[in-house]
């Protein structure tokens, strides 16, 4: 999956911002909206910058340990 740069709102102190923008224009005029209602929060306009995923996946054999079968009905509560 190819990832696409976006732009966020945040404003200090206010929660994580939620909502990608699609461009820097718009990340700055919601910036501008936002400051005009909450004149006293900064906020700053996040940039994507890089795109992390794990790609590895662990897979365990439930049913046995070391090729033995494991005793299901040994008192564990769990």
């Amino acid at each position: 999956m190819e990832s696409i740069k976006f732009w966020m709102v945040y404003g200090l102190g206010q929660g994580r911002p939620t909502h990608r923008h699609k461009s820097e224009e718009s990340a700055i005029a919601e910036a501008k909206r936002l400051a005009r209602l909450a004149p006293e929060v900064e906020f700053f306009v996040l940039e994507s910058t890089h795109h992390v995923v794990k790609r590895d996946v662990d897979v365990t054999s439930i049913g046995s340990i070391r090729g033995r079968v494991r005793d299901f009905d040994d008192d564990i509560p769990f």
